[in-house]
């Protein structure tokens, strides 16, 4: 039975369960884009927090290292950048840079800058007045875009990198449950494929066993029937010619009961001078698998009188056991 023929398109083209890879794919991608942008704020806020950090820290070590020489005048200039760039060398981190403005005269030119290259982003930089008794001075920081975007990228990265290997892992092993899933549903449906041919078979097994049955029983009536309008009488003999069955119109023939000869040797009914005819019979039906044929009187029921009948006696013979019995007629003379 051909199950891939048989089977509904619609359902050999579509795999059962197909919403729940869909639902894992769906969720874990928001769930992922969730969890990313919550860590990108966080590692930025960190970040942040690093760089105001840093910058105090500049600050604090400006006013303690604040030499008493250095003061807002112009001739001090040259030693006052001289001073800051010796401070910041050693002291400024790499992802920072620094401007320091003099709050003494109005002058758009930094008493010092280093890596501050372009106009200062005032969203990123962090301004502080430093002031001491020779000097009052802005200093202003500004942190490189690696110090607070690559913290952030790096954390949404990798969040998206996790999170996307786990949601295309777990949607794969749901597909290949889907795809299991639908190679047992096939199996299913061919089985019950199988199984609805098999019951049609037992049935159309039972329709052929009634019809036999009722044709057997039609034969066997018929036979009867045959039998009965013949008038012989009909009877099966084992191998040592004892009765095994023998029909009902014994007791018309010879008023004898059938059930009382069942088991008894059939020459018995046979008169005694014809017996020895009746065991050659026997023998020649034996040995020439051929209808043997004999006259002989049965003794009646009332053991006075006989009726004459003819015989016909055929041997039944097995291929594994051999002689199994005989079958006889005795149809009355008329």
């Amino acid at each position: 039975m051909d199950i891939t023929s048989t089977y509904p398109t619609g359902r050999a083209r579509r795999w059962p369960g197909l919403w729940v890879p869909l639902v894992i794919l769906i969720v874990g991608v928001a769930s992922t884009a969730f969890t990313a942008h919550q860590e990108s704020n966080r590692a930025r806020q960190l970040a942040e927090a690093r760089y105001q950090a840093e910058h105090q820290a500049l600050v604090h070590l400006l006013l303690a290292r604040a030499p008493s020489q250095v003061s807002d005048e112009a001739s001090a200039q040259p030693a006052a950048q001289d001073w800051l760039q010796a401070v910041f060398n050693d002291a400024l981190p790499p992802s920072l840079g620094v401007r320091v403005d003099t709050l003494a005269r109005h002058t758009k030119r930094p008493l010092f800058q280093i890596r501050t290259q372009g106009p200062i982003d005032p969203t990123l930089a962090l301004r502080t007045e430093v002031s001491s008794e020779n000097f009052s001075w802005m200093l202003t920081t500004v942190p490189a875009r690696a110090l607070l975007e690559q913290a952030s990228d790096t954390a949404l990265r990798s969040v998206w990198l996790a999170g996307g290997c786990l949601t295309l892992v777990a949607t794969a092993l749901a597909l290949v449950q889907c795809r299991r899933l639908h190679a047992k549903e096939k199996q299913i449906w061919g089985m019950e494929l199988r199984e609805a041919g098999f019951d049609q078979q037992v049935t159309n097994l039972e329709v052929e066993k009634t019809i036999l049955r009722q044709a057997l029983d039609d034969s066997e009536q018929r036979s009867r029937d045959l039998v009965a309008l013949s008038g012989a009488i009909i009877g099966e003999l084992d191998e040592t010619g004892h009765i095994g069955f023998i029909s009902p119109q014994l007791a018309e023939l010879l008023e004898r009961a059938p059930s009382d000869l069942g088991g008894q040797p059939f020459e018995k009914l046979i008169a005694a001078n014809c017996r020895e005819n009746f065991r050659r019979a026997l023998n020649a039906a034996r040995a020439d698998h051929s209808i043997e044929r004999i006259d002989v009187p049965l003794h009646h029921g009332d053991g006075e009188s006989i009726v004459e009948v003819t015989l016909r006696i055929l041997a039944l013979t097995d291929p594994v056991h051999g002689l199994s019995g005989f079958r006889l007629s005795a149809v009355p003379h008329p």
